[in-house]
């Protein structure tokens, strides 16, 4: 590239270079929400935003493992097992060890399907909101079988 003089219009400073104080980032929340290259969708990009239903869903499905561990611990009370063999390992820990190892599953199960959120949409087409569905359904539907079971004792 040939430089004619005075025609330079860079500033010299890099505009990548992210000098936004941490507070700032958090409150401008970045400005990836989607990913724009079909390159790009295979594979695992973290995003800047996310839409709020997404959140709305992670919620969901984290209160109900956290309900369903509770009403667990309350019919292994009343004398019913744990049927799970993971969860009864877990169990025969105490409850505190068996609430960090349900809660902290179910926490890595959901992180690993939103980092996952593209590549799934693309190859398979399963949307992320599907799956946060199916994983709702699932723990609302033990919570109602523990409910159940504890109207039925």
């Amino acid at each position: 590239m040939t430089r004619i003089p005075g025609l330079e219009r860079r500033s010299g400073q890099d505009r990548r270079e992210n000098g936004l104080p941490v507070f700032k980032r958090l409150y401008f929340k970045g400005m990836r929400s989607s990913i724009r290259r079909t390159g790009d969708r295979q594979r695992i990009v973290a995003l800047d935003r996310y839409q709020p239903s997404l959140f709305v869903g992670i919620m969901v499905v984290l209160c109900l493992s956290l309900l369903d561990a509770m009403l667990t611990l309350i019919l292994i009370a009343q004398g019913a097992s744990e049927l799970n063999p993971v969860m009864r390992y877990y169990l025969s820990h105490g409850p505190q060890v068996f609430l960090l190892a349900k809660y902290g599953l179910t926490a890595l199960s959901v992180l690993i399907i939103v980092l996952l959120k593209e590549s799934l949409i693309t190859r398979y087409r399963i949307g992320t909101g599907m799956l946060l569905h199916v994983f709702a359904a699932f723990f609302g539907s033990v919570v109602i079988w523990e409910f159940y079971l504890l109207s039925v004792h």
